[in-house]
């Protein structure tokens, strides 16, 4: 991208500004890794998030064990838990739930984000990572503030979390079905579900469709290998 702009605009300091724009929605300076008690850190940033989205009627259910401990920046984990949250949220309509769980997998830990939301088409699911790749339709944005259902963005999020994977070492896998009742990908949810003719109630919409994100984290080893520095005595 970077090389693209300098050989059409020729300008070396809107490069500059776009390979800092860059390394700051991706991640791509190094961070140091710390040692991180995943359910402690998820705990938090769903406390923080929360506001965040307290206009919105969706039920989260928590389910956070104590598993070992892993290794990865503080800063690139909340991108991750973040994003999951929100890309959840956003596909949820009003009177959904999302399901939240950190679990021993293994040696490791796995962290899921599942939400009983509108769900993503088939033919568009090989592509859900290759980022700038909308999972609604981007005429059909009833909203872009943050949080709303249907106003999630062009997948920036979802690419950010697979360049993440590879360069700290975890794995991340989406399962997803589309609304059986709105199959294409132009069908438009009415964003609650007392709103939506097919449901009579909640567990009506919980059964149609939806998506779960599972990250699996292997665990930290020493804290000298994990930061790349001597323990202090």
């Amino acid at each position: 991208m970077e090389v693209l702009v300098e050989e059409e605009v020729g300008k070396e300091g809107i490069v500059e500004k776009l390979r800092q724009r860059i390394d700051e929605v991706f991640g791509l300076k190094e961070a140091v890794p710390k040692r991180i008690d995943v359910a402690s850190f998820v705990q938090a940033r769903l406390e923080e998030l929360k506001g965040r989205f307290s206009h919105r009627d969706v039920e989260l259910v928590q389910r956070l064990e104590h598993t070992p401990s892993i290794c990865i920046p503080l800063d690139i984990l909340e991108k991750i838990v973040d994003g999951l949250i929100k890309n959840a949220v956003e596909n949820t309509p009003d009177e959904g739930r999302i399901e939240i769980v950190i679990r021993p997998r293994g040696e490791g830990t796995e962290f899921s984000v599942r939400d009983y939301g509108i769900g993503i088409v088939e033919e568009a699911q090989a592509r859900i990572f290759e980022g700038f790749f909308a999972t609604q339709d981007t005429f059909a944005y009833s909203s872009k503030r943050p949080f709303d259902f249907n106003a999630g963005g062009k997948g920036a999020d979802l690419l950010r979390m697979k360049i993440f994977s590879e360069r700290y070492n975890f794995r991340i896998e989406m399962d997803s079905r589309r609304c059986k009742f709105i199959p294409h990908e132009k069908d438009m949810c009415p964003g609650k579900i007392s709103k939506c003719g097919f449901c009579q109630k909640r567990e009506d919409c919980f059964a149609s469709g939806g998506t779960i994100f599972r990250l699996y984290f292997p665990p930290a080893e020493s804290i000298e290998k994990c930061t790349g520095k001597p323990k202090r005595d």
